[in-house]
């Protein structure tokens, strides 16, 4: 019997994020969309990056306290 796919890859790994720094606006033809610039918890500002507000969609209350 061949192993389950799911216990040959890895498990995604989850960071959470510790404050939500400020945005920006992308207008391209697809249309606009909004990216925030994160801090990660338990990681330094050299590791901050930009994430779209679909990527941002379990961190509600962070888009609350930021706006």
């Amino acid at each position: 019997q061949l192993p389950s796919t799911r216990d040959l890859l890895p498990a995604a790994e989850e960071w959470e994020v510790e404050a939500i720094l400020g945005h920006k606006i992308s207008s391209k033809k697809t249309g606009r969309k909004r990216y925030y610039l994160v801090r990660w918890k338990g990681l330094d500002a050299t590791e901050d990056s930009w994430l779209s507000e679909y990527e941002l969609r379990n961190a509600p209350e962070l888009k609350r306290e930021y706006l």
